[in-house]
């Protein structure tokens, strides 16, 4: 099968009094695995992280650290999110990483805290590469509060990337940024949650629709889209119907709590053929 391969930290997430896995790797790696892919994780943890217990089936490779990446998430009463950031690992050493695992088929960078180094890319030989812009972006204040800086070193972040995810929460005026993006990387995926993205190219714009749906959890729904774009953009080298494929994927991510309601490829399928309906009938409306 396939290989993905995600870099970037795993992590534990204060939510509700409890702690639950979390990190873009994780989501990507698991959303990976259910729609048919091997999946691999490059990740930094302390001796807390149970690779095997947090990701069954993953191939998880964890170069040791004195802690593991932790967030507090505290909702306001209109739902905004606010993080802190608890601990911080080290970032991934790719000496854990064995030799047959240099050159996926896909690689997604999904730093969380600022924790993969320029040009990472490069040490890599994946055919199709992309970058979550989220985790290059943020900045920590004193007290842990995390917000969202700028990117001065984004050319160099991203050499060797194809394709960048970026939420139209990322950034300030996103669409002229996306624009000044393309500069370095042909390809940018603005996600803009429940209405569905634009994909940005060098040769021009596209609106993909979503297919909305009830949401409950929607962490982790930009990992999800993030590796099910570039799984199916390795299958079928169409940009357009790989951004409507991960639309769906995420779509299923959203209807419950973390993880737990990742679609396989039928299900993806399935919600591949009601978003074409919906839209040939005029039944999609923002």
């Amino acid at each position: 099968m396939p290989r993905l391969l995600a870099v970037g930290h795993v992590t534990f997430d204060l939510r509700e009094g409890r702690e639950v896995l979390g990190g873009s790797v994780s989501y990507a790696a698991l959303a990976a695995q259910r729609l048919g892919w091997t999946a691999g994780v490059l990740t930094a943890a302390g001796a807390d992280f149970d690779p095997g217990r947090a990701l069954p089936g993953i191939e998880v490779f964890v170069s040791p650290s004195s802690t593991t990446t932790r967030f507090r998430n505290i909702y306001d009463e209109d739902g905004t999110r606010r993080q802190l950031l608890v601990s911080r690992a080290d970032p991934p050493d790719l000496a854990a990483l064995p030799d047959d695992w240099r050159a996926p088929d896909v690689l997604l960078l999904a730093p969380v805290a600022r924790e993969l180094g320029p040009g990472l890319a490069r040490a890599f030989e994946a055919e199709v590469v992309g970058a979550g812009a989220q985790g290059y972006l943020r900045e920590f204040e004193d007290d842990g509060s995390v917000v969202s800086g700028g990117w001065a070193g984004a050319a160099r972040d991203l050499e060797g990337a194809h394709v960048l995810f970026l939420s139209e929460h990322d950034l300030a005026e996103p669409e002229r940024r996306s624009h000044e993006l393309l500069g370095t990387v042909p390809v940018v995926a603005l996600t803009r949650g429940w209405r569905g993205l634009h994909l940005i190219t060098r040769q021009g714009t596209h609106e993909v629709l979503s297919l909305p749906r009830t949401e409950v959890d929607p962490t982790g729904a930009g990992d999800v889209f993030a590796a099910a774009f570039l799984l199916r953009y390795h299958e079928a080298s169409d940009l357009v119907e790989a951004a409507a494929f991960a639309a769906c994927a995420a779509s299923c991510a959203v209807e419950g709590e973390g993880a737990s309601t990742l679609g396989d490829r039928e299900e993806v399928g399935r919600r591949l053929l009601l978003r074409e309906r919906l839209i040939e009938d005029g039944e999609w409306d923002e």
